[in-house]
Protein backbone atom coordinates (compact mmCIF):
# COMPACT_ATOMS: atom_id res chain seq x y z
CA UNK A 1 0.00 0.00 0.00
CA UNK A 2 1.43 3.98 -1.20
CA UNK A 3 -0.25 5.89 1.01
CA UNK A 4 2.61 8.65 1.78
CA UNK A 5 3.04 8.50 -2.18
CA UNK A 6 -1.14 8.74 -2.27
CA UNK A 7 -1.47 11.44 -0.16
CA UNK A 8 1.44 13.43 -1.99
CA UNK A 9 -0.82 12.50 -5.52
CA UNK A 10 -3.69 14.20 -3.69
CA UNK A 11 -1.62 17.30 -2.46
CA UNK A 12 -0.78 18.16 -5.55
CA UNK A 13 -3.77 17.00 -7.76
CA UNK A 14 -6.69 18.05 -5.52
CA UNK A 15 -4.96 20.39 -2.68
CA UNK A 16 -6.08 18.39 0.04
CA UNK A 17 -5.07 15.73 2.30
CA UNK A 18 -6.84 12.48 3.32
CA UNK A 19 -5.47 11.09 6.30
CA UNK A 20 -6.69 7.85 8.14
CA UNK A 21 -2.97 6.97 10.34
CA UNK A 22 0.78 8.64 10.37
CA UNK A 23 2.01 9.65 7.01
CA UNK A 24 5.04 7.91 7.22
CA UNK A 25 6.55 6.51 4.07
CA UNK A 26 7.22 2.84 4.22
CA UNK A 27 10.94 1.43 2.97
CA UNK A 28 9.49 0.35 -0.21
CA UNK A 29 7.83 3.62 -1.08
CA UNK A 30 10.42 6.76 -1.36
CA UNK A 31 11.20 5.76 -5.09
CA UNK A 32 7.96 6.32 -5.75
CA UNK A 33 7.29 9.19 -3.14
CA UNK A 34 10.62 10.59 -5.15
CA UNK A 35 8.92 10.58 -8.34
CA UNK A 36 5.87 12.06 -7.54
CA UNK A 37 7.87 15.11 -6.04
CA UNK A 38 10.63 15.29 -8.84
CA UNK A 39 7.27 15.55 -11.27
CA UNK A 40 5.63 18.37 -9.27
CA UNK A 41 9.28 20.22 -8.95
CA UNK A 42 9.46 20.25 -12.90
CA UNK A 43 6.05 21.40 -13.29
CA UNK A 44 6.94 24.41 -10.88
CA UNK A 45 10.25 25.42 -11.51
CA UNK A 46 8.52 26.06 -14.99
CA UNK A 47 7.55 29.45 -13.49
CA UNK A 48 11.15 30.20 -12.22
CA UNK A 49 13.10 32.67 -14.23
CA UNK A 50 17.01 32.63 -14.74
CA UNK A 51 19.02 29.82 -14.89
CA UNK A 52 17.79 26.00 -14.51
CA UNK A 53 17.57 24.67 -10.71
CA UNK A 54 18.52 20.74 -10.18
CA UNK A 55 15.94 18.89 -7.93
CA UNK A 56 17.45 17.69 -4.66
CA UNK A 57 15.73 15.00 -3.87
CA UNK A 58 16.76 15.04 -0.12
CA UNK A 59 15.11 18.09 0.44
CA UNK A 60 12.19 17.52 -1.44
CA UNK A 61 11.63 14.03 0.97
CA UNK A 62 12.08 16.05 3.83
CA UNK A 63 9.70 18.76 3.61
CA UNK A 64 6.98 15.79 2.48
CA UNK A 65 7.49 14.16 4.83
CA UNK A 66 7.39 17.39 7.38
CA UNK A 67 4.14 18.34 5.52
CA UNK A 68 2.07 15.40 5.64
CA UNK A 69 2.93 14.69 9.63
CA UNK A 70 1.96 18.69 10.24
CA UNK A 71 -1.43 17.99 8.49
CA UNK A 72 -1.45 14.69 10.72
CA UNK A 73 -1.01 16.53 13.87
CA UNK A 74 -3.43 19.27 12.41
CA UNK A 75 -6.11 16.90 12.38
CA UNK A 76 -4.93 14.33 14.88
CA UNK A 77 -5.48 16.68 18.10
CA UNK A 78 -5.01 13.97 21.06
CA UNK A 79 -0.77 13.97 20.86
CA UNK A 80 0.84 15.31 23.57
CA UNK A 81 3.45 18.41 22.99
CA UNK A 82 6.22 16.29 23.26
CA UNK A 83 5.27 14.12 20.63
CA UNK A 84 4.75 16.65 18.26
CA UNK A 85 7.73 18.05 18.81
CA UNK A 86 9.85 14.68 18.57
CA UNK A 87 8.12 14.25 15.20
CA UNK A 88 8.16 17.75 13.74
CA UNK A 89 11.77 17.85 12.87
CA UNK A 90 12.66 21.37 10.97
CA UNK A 91 14.91 20.08 8.23
CA UNK A 92 18.46 22.17 8.60
CA UNK A 93 18.60 25.45 6.70
CA UNK A 94 18.64 25.34 3.23
CA UNK A 95 21.98 26.52 1.29
CA UNK A 96 21.50 25.97 -2.50
CA UNK A 97 19.00 27.21 -4.30
CA UNK A 98 17.60 23.24 -5.55
CA UNK A 99 17.06 22.78 -1.91
CA UNK A 100 14.99 25.95 -1.34
CA UNK A 101 12.63 25.37 -5.08
CA UNK A 102 12.72 21.18 -4.27
CA UNK A 103 11.18 21.73 -0.89
CA UNK A 104 8.84 25.06 -1.70
CA UNK A 105 6.67 22.43 -4.09
CA UNK A 106 5.76 20.59 -0.91
CA UNK A 107 6.33 23.63 2.18
CA UNK A 108 4.08 26.15 -0.13
CA UNK A 109 1.44 24.83 1.05
CA UNK A 110 2.28 25.21 4.57
CA UNK A 111 1.03 28.58 5.19
CA UNK A 112 -2.55 27.15 5.34
CA UNK A 113 -1.90 24.64 7.23
CA UNK A 114 -0.03 27.32 9.53
CA UNK A 115 -3.23 29.76 9.71
CA UNK A 116 -5.66 26.60 10.32
CA UNK A 117 -2.97 25.09 13.64
CA UNK A 118 -2.87 28.91 14.51
CA UNK A 119 -6.74 29.44 14.29
CA UNK A 120 -7.13 26.79 16.92
CA UNK A 121 -4.36 27.59 19.25
CA UNK A 122 -1.71 30.22 18.77
CA UNK A 123 0.38 28.84 21.06
CA UNK A 124 0.09 25.20 20.50
CA UNK A 125 3.39 23.57 19.72
CA UNK A 126 2.34 22.90 16.21
CA UNK A 127 2.00 26.72 15.76
CA UNK A 128 5.17 26.91 16.77
CA UNK A 129 6.92 24.56 14.73
CA UNK A 130 5.17 25.75 11.40
CA UNK A 131 6.35 29.28 12.68
CA UNK A 132 9.75 28.42 12.91
CA UNK A 133 9.76 26.19 9.86
CA UNK A 134 8.20 29.30 7.47
CA UNK A 135 10.68 31.59 9.08
CA UNK A 136 14.00 29.33 8.37
CA UNK A 137 12.39 28.57 4.45
CA UNK A 138 11.90 31.81 3.35
CA UNK A 139 10.92 31.09 -0.21
CA UNK A 140 7.59 29.45 1.26
CA UNK A 141 7.85 31.12 4.49
CA UNK A 142 6.76 34.40 2.71
CA UNK A 143 3.64 32.95 1.59
CA UNK A 144 2.40 32.98 5.62
CA UNK A 145 0.80 35.32 7.64
CA UNK A 146 3.81 36.15 9.81
CA UNK A 147 5.03 38.89 11.07
CA UNK A 148 8.39 37.99 12.84
CA UNK A 149 11.04 38.12 10.05
CA UNK A 150 13.18 35.07 8.75
CA UNK A 151 15.63 33.77 10.62
CA UNK A 152 18.52 34.15 7.88
CA UNK A 153 19.21 36.63 5.14
CA UNK A 154 17.33 36.05 2.03
CA UNK A 155 19.90 34.80 -0.25
CA UNK A 156 17.83 32.32 -1.70
CA UNK A 157 21.38 30.74 -2.98
CA UNK A 158 21.69 33.57 -4.95
CA UNK A 159 19.60 32.34 -7.88
CA UNK A 160 18.08 35.84 -9.76
CA UNK A 161 14.84 33.20 -10.20
CA UNK A 162 14.02 32.49 -7.20
CA UNK A 163 14.89 35.85 -6.04
CA UNK A 164 12.28 37.64 -8.28
CA UNK A 165 9.75 34.72 -7.10
CA UNK A 166 10.40 35.71 -3.50
CA UNK A 167 9.61 39.37 -4.13
CA UNK A 168 6.55 38.56 -5.97
CA UNK A 169 4.95 36.74 -3.39
CA UNK A 170 6.11 39.72 -0.53
CA UNK A 171 4.25 41.89 -3.01
CA UNK A 172 0.88 39.43 -1.87
CA UNK A 173 1.44 40.32 1.56
CA UNK A 174 3.24 43.40 2.51
CA UNK A 175 5.15 42.65 5.75
CA UNK A 176 7.93 45.76 6.61
CA UNK A 177 10.16 42.44 8.66
CA UNK A 178 10.02 40.68 5.29
CA UNK A 179 10.85 42.84 3.08
CA UNK A 180 14.63 41.93 3.42
CA UNK A 181 18.06 42.83 3.46
CA UNK A 182 20.93 41.52 1.10
CA UNK A 183 20.54 40.13 -2.17
CA UNK A 184 16.73 40.18 -2.18
CA UNK A 185 16.07 43.62 -1.50
CA UNK A 186 16.97 44.80 -4.54
CA UNK A 187 14.45 42.46 -6.25
CA UNK A 188 11.67 43.81 -3.47
CA UNK A 189 11.91 47.41 -4.52
CA UNK A 190 12.35 46.02 -8.30
CA UNK A 191 8.71 43.97 -8.21
CA UNK A 192 7.41 47.10 -6.27
CA UNK A 193 8.26 49.81 -8.12
CA UNK A 194 6.39 47.99 -10.79
CA UNK A 195 3.53 47.63 -9.39
CA UNK A 196 3.09 50.91 -8.16
CA UNK A 197 3.40 49.79 -4.41
CA UNK A 198 5.28 51.76 -1.89
CA UNK A 199 8.84 49.45 -0.54
CA UNK A 200 7.92 47.99 2.70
Amino acid sequence: MAAFTDLLRGLFEEGSARLRAPPLPEAGERAGALAVLEAAFRDHRLDVAGPAIDFDASAALAAAEFTALACWFLVHRGAQPAEVERALKVPAPPRTAGQHLSADVVFRLLPTVHRRAQALDPRDVLTARLEELLRQWPLSGVLAELEEPPLEPVDLGGHPGLLLLYAERLALRPRPAWAAHGPAREYVELVFSEKGMPTP
